[in-house]
């Protein structure tokens, strides 16, 4: 009697479990381009009125986008980029960066802004696009609206960051190096921890025609600031860069090292937590059979994405974007169980570093259990296009 009366108390909750679990498995139903659509005018809203609080109303505490358009102009007369003009902050990025913001340097300030912003939330979009299925895509869309919020508030650039490191990794799938080394090179002239996507490059084919691709495009980057400045001057500034990033080397911004920190006080560098964090991500590619995984890469790329964040000492709040579009990612391209969407609301609570070390250890564990790729799509994983196989031998 016992026994029934408790299997009757859980049969409701088995119900609600399973209920849970079909709606995680297509949580638009029929309504997905009803809900893009309302992703759409939400996004609109937030950026027509994101654009209209710093134009009309502009604060000291929020300086990136005045700091970006002097920046071109500073370029342009031979100034130093990195030197203090009373704009509350520094600018902090390659002088190919302040080349590239001219056309958001030249316009009047509010409609600068509004293209800027505009370029940040497109990118993001059409870069989810090109990775996922349009159904996946919108959930991602949806999950990610507080953080693309955030980064709009700041101005700052995390969203197109986060959308180049993903359109490497699809044209690199597509076997298109020149665009993929061109994103990661752009992608790297913004901010440099771009760079660490370049692990995807170990295991694909023709490794060579690769290096040399990005050497390239590299280069044309670093020397693309000559177009309106000297060479003089231009090596000048590349010092002064050096020099400002050097000075940053022990701050811990909002990352685990600040985490660290608090627990074991003291004057110790960043180093030691950054490379137990790049060893971490690294090591499950020691299994170099599974790379041939479509949902192994794309796990791979959802725990770079959080990684460069979590172990980035400048991180700062506008940065999480990066990382939640990593966890969106992971997010519709796993089974979606309960717990995967637990991690997923506890990363967006917007406690930063606490929020996103659970959900990327949870990514790590996946890529050594060798967790199978959702079924809903195998060949991609839901997501990405897969490469030749690597058995194969290719020329360089």
């Amino acid at each position: 009697r016992h026994r029934r009366a408790s299997l009757s108390l859980l049969l409701p909750l088995s119900a609600h479990v399973d209920g849970l679990r079909s709606f995680l498995r297509d949580p638009l139903g029929p309504h997905g381009e009803r809900v893009r659509t309302a992703v759409y005018v939400v996004l609109t809203v937030v950026l027509l009125a994101v654009t209209a609080q710093r134009s009309l109303f502009p604060h000291h505490t929020h300086p990136t986008f005045p700091i970006f358009r002097a920046s071109f102009w500073h370029l342009l007369y031979g100034q130093n980029l990195y030197a203090g003009y009373g704009l509350g902050d520094r600018f902090k990025y390659s002088p190919t960066m302040a080349l590239l913001f001219a056309p958001f340097s030249i316009p009047p300030f509010a409609v600068g802004l509004l293209l800027w912003n505009a370029l940040n939330v497109a990118a993001l979009i059409y870069a989810l696009d090109r990775l996922c299925s349009r159904h996946d895509a919108t959930i991602a869309l949806v999950l990610l609206i507080p953080e693309i919020h955030g980064a709009m508030q700041r101005s700052q650039s995390n969203a197109l960051v986060a959308a180049l490191i993903v359109l490497w990794f699809v044209s690199l799938e597509r076997g298109e190096q020149v665009s993929g080394y061109l994103s990661i090179a752009l992608g790297a002239a913004i901010k440099l921890f771009p760079l660490a996507a370049l692990t995807f490059a170990l295991f694909h084919p023709r490794r060579l025609r690769a290096a040399l691709i990005f050497a390239c495009c590299a280069l044309a980057m670093l020397l693309l600031p000559l177009l309106i400045t000297p060479a003089a001057a231009l090596k000048a500034q590349y010092g002064w860069w050096f020099a400002i990033e050097s000075g940053d080397s022990l701050a811990r911004g909002m990352s685990v090292m600040r985490l660290a920190h608090r627990i074991f006080p003291g004057a110790w560098p960043n180093w030691p937590v950054q490379l137990a964090g790049l060893l971490i991500l690294l090591a499950p590619l020691v299994q170099a059979r599974r790379w041939h995984d479509p949902g192994f890469r794309t796990s791979y790329l959802a725990s770079l994405l959080v990684f460069v964040v979590l172990f980035n000492h400048q991180a700062e709040r506008p940065s999480y974007v990066i990382a939640c579009t990593g966890v969106v990612i992971w997010f519709v391209c796993s089974s979606r169980e309960p717990w995967r969407l637990a991690l997923v609301l506890l990363s967006l609570t917007g406690i930063n570093a606490i929020g996103y070390l659970p959900v990327w250890l949870a990514m790590q564990a996946g890529l050594y259990a060798r967790e199978p790729a959702r079924e809903a799509a195998p060949e991609i994983s839901g997501c990405c296009y897969p490469t030749p196989p690597l058995g194969r031998r290719q020329s360089a």
